[in-house]
């Protein structure tokens, strides 16, 4: 069962993403990236990676070993979806830098969407092992058991996910991904027959990410499903209205 990748995943993470919870690392690995690379990281955060990018090949072109400043420039890279690319700066920050456990999880990223699924989760599962409690590797690799048709795998871990984001301290973005997490686990419950529960997920991932218009397109179809015709044209209702609040109208290239 192939899954297409919509508006639950964001690719534009940063390393500050990651860093801002409460998660420990584990003996001799790290998630701070120098304090002279903090203004490039910055840049990359602000927008356009150009002016980033010539920054960083200037330290790499004195110093082709630095590890955390090849870490920068693959997430210039990956920014762009340049995965190809960017998974190369990537290995290139593990051999010279191999402390920095965030590269682990975007080259997962890279790995994810270059097709390399087992190697993919691999790198998930390193950086769990560094990073306790990073629910985000754990919502990869449910979208790697989803790919491979193991619902079971999936289900498990979109659960952990879920438990890691809710057991994080209050940030920006974290109902995002409690949202994104409860919408795949309802996509299950819908596979597995469970419209009832599927509804129940569903509907508590719209609540808490309203801008997660394939969420909204589901329980509308659940609802018709269930034939509750109303709950089904207000959810509709709210997919439209979603759709135009990220720019994404009907028929738009997922």
């Amino acid at each position: 069962m192939g899954f297409v990748l919509g508006c639950d995943q964001s690719t534009d993470s940063t390393p500050e993403n990651h860093d801002e919870s409460s998660n420990t690392t584990s003996e001799g690995t790290t998630t701070a990236l120098r304090s002279d690379l903090g203004q490039i990281l910055d840049l990359l955060r602000s927008g356009p990676t150009g002016a980033a990018r010539i920054r960083l090949k200037k330290i790499l072109d004195q110093n082709p070993t630095d590890g955390q400043a090849a870490f920068l420039y693959g997430l210039s890279l990956h920014q762009e979806k340049r995965y190809s690319e960017a998974r190369t700066y990537f290995e290139q920050a593990l051999e010279h830098a191999p402390e920095y456990a965030t590269t682990h999880h975007f080259l997962g990223w890279c790995l994810f969407y270059e097709g390399e699924l087992e190697l993919a989760r691999t790198s998930f599962s390193r950086h769990t092992k560094l990073v306790e409690g990073e629910g985000d590797d754990h919502f990869a690799m449910g979208l790697i058991a989803l790919e491979q048709n193991n619902l079971a795998n999936a289900e498990s871990c979109f659960e952990i996910a879920l438990q890691c984001f809710e057991a994080l301290p209050a940030f920006d973005g974290r109902a995002r991904e409690q949202g994104k997490t409860l919408a795949r686990l309802g996509e299950l419950a819908e596979v597995l027959g469970n419209l009832d529960l599927a509804a129940e997920r569903l509907s508590k991932a719209t609540e808490l990410f309203p801008d997660h218009y394939e969420a909204w397109h589901r329980l509308a179809a659940i609802e018709r499903r269930r034939g509750n015709q109303d709950a089904a044209i207000q959810a509709a209702e709210q997919e439209a209205a979603a759709r135009d609040r990220v720019g994404r109208p009907q028929g738009f290239p997922e």
